[in-house]
């Protein structure tokens, strides 16, 4: 009975293509709308998600800053107005929590630097980087991001030791040394770095070399020459360097956790920790943040955006439903003969409603699957030109369309079905 009923509704549809066509449309729009925007908006929310777990989803920020109250009007001791995480409060707090804290990065920016060697020609060998001051738990913290190609990273004797050790990228390898790693590592560089008032000279050995990467992606190479990296330098070296009060001390450092622990939880209790390492009449104030947290948050915003214009896009659907029962009226209509005769000889009230139903049914279908089909092509084309991010297709949204489809189909095919098995037989056949 079902199939003769799919054969029936088919051959129905086929008669009239036009109109069928122009009847699914509504559906087709309504669909592709909600898959095109799902994908669209998984695919967002996917590389958004990448992008911040390359910062490190077990990390903490922490920072000190002046509290809402401090009158800098009032200043007269400007050591007292200086932010800083001073060693005993750091040690209490690796002690409070070794079995959460995997490792501590400190790190002071030091300004631009250009990079030369003794002996070449400085105009066609050089480097421009930027200096950092980093002890030895920022390679940990930074792994990801920091992958050695050679050498070593600082060891806690030349952190504490001032000395003049310094990690380059492969990029100054390529620019110094024409790309030869070996012969670049253990030789020595001559930096100059911007001043306030004048350009100094500092000589600094290689004792690593990281590879370089970029979250902009692949530069052009005309500017391979100029392209400017990070200089690691010890952090006691860049604290005798710097004469700017802020930076010779630390006012922000970042925690990486041990596996297992929850990082949002410790974050909360982290901050209540070093809090209270603050004296009473303090300052300052201590705030810990985590991409945990700013994942989610983000996430979150993105879910109800899409959510917002997948409801906009529903709209068409809802357009494309109406469509559906207006055409089937129509179609009863014309074939109220038809029906007069089949309930003439014999047919029963559930089987011409299960008949006509069964044709919304395909009608909403077929809809269905071409706005599924134009929906992906859709999402393809916004994520991979558009957007230029990898397409991440949802199976949940596909099969969720099928069943809107079908439900479609049903809801809005009822009415005109139900009408169609009420007819009275005689005045059926009566119909002109």
């Amino acid at each position: 009975m079902l199939i003769e009923n799919i054969k029936l509704a088919l051959s129905s549809l086929a008669a009239n293509k036009l109109r069928t066509f122009l009847t699914m449309l509504g559906i087709i729009i309504g669909i592709a709308s909600v898959i095109a925007i799902m994908t669209v908006g998984n695919s967002q929310t996917a590389e958004n998600e990448r992008q911040l777990s390359m910062f490190g989803v077990n990390r903490i920020e922490c920072y000190m800053w002046f509290t809402g109250d401090v009158d800098f009007d009032d200043m007269t001791d400007t050591e007292q107005y200086v932010p800083e995480f001073k060693k005993p409060m750091l040690e209490a707090m690796i002690g409070a929590y070794p079995e959460e804290i995997e490792a501590v990065a400190a790190s002071s920016w030091g300004g631009s630097a250009r990079a030369t060697v003794e002996g070449k020609d400085a105009e066609k060998y050089y480097a421009n980087g930027s200096l950092v001051g980093v002890n030895p738990g920022y390679f940990v913290v930074n792994s990801g991001e920091i992958g050695m190609l050679e050498g070593k990273v600082f060891t806690a004797k030349e952190s504490e030791a001032d000395s003049y050790s310094i990690i380059v990228s492969d990029k100054l390898v390529n620019n110094l040394f024409d790309g030869d790693l070996k012969r670049a590592l253990g030789s020595r560089i001559d930096l100059t770095v911007s001043g306030e008032d004048a350009d100094t000279l500092y000589t600094y050995t290689i004792v690593g070399i990281y590879r370089y990467s970029s979250f902009g992606g692949p530069m052009d190479a005309s500017q391979e020459k100029d392209i400017w990296t990070e200089m690691y330098i010890p952090y006691k070296n860049m604290q005798a360097m710097s004469k700017n009060v802020y930076e010779k001390k630390l006012n922000y450092f970042t925690v990486s956790v041990k596996p297992g622990t929850d990082v949002i939880s410790f974050t909360d209790e982290l901050q209540m920790f070093l809090s209270s390492q603050l004296e009473e009449d303090s300052n300052f104030e201590i705030a810990c943040y985590n991409n945990e947290e700013w994942i989610e948050e983000s996430n979150r915003s993105m879910r109800q955006q899409v959510m917002t214009t997948t409801l906009i896009g529903a709209i068409a659907l809802l357009v494309g439903g109406i469509g559906v029962m207006n055409i089937m009226t129509v179609s009863i209509t014309e074939r109220t003969r038809e029906i007069g005769t089949r309930k003439a000889l014999g047919a029963k009230n559930g089987e011409i409603r299960l008949q006509f139903i069964t044709e919304a049914i395909i009608l909403s279908l077929l809809g269905g699957v071409i706005g599924i089909a134009a929906g992906v092509l859709a999402g393809f084309v916004i994520c991979r030109f558009v957007q230029q991010i990898p397409m991440v297709m949802s199976a949940k949204s596909i099969a969720g369309s099928f069943l809107v489809a079908f439900a479609v189909g049903v809801f809005f095919g009822y009415y005109p079905a139900n009408k169609a098995a009420k007819m009275d037989p005689i005045e059926a056949l009566r119909y002109e």
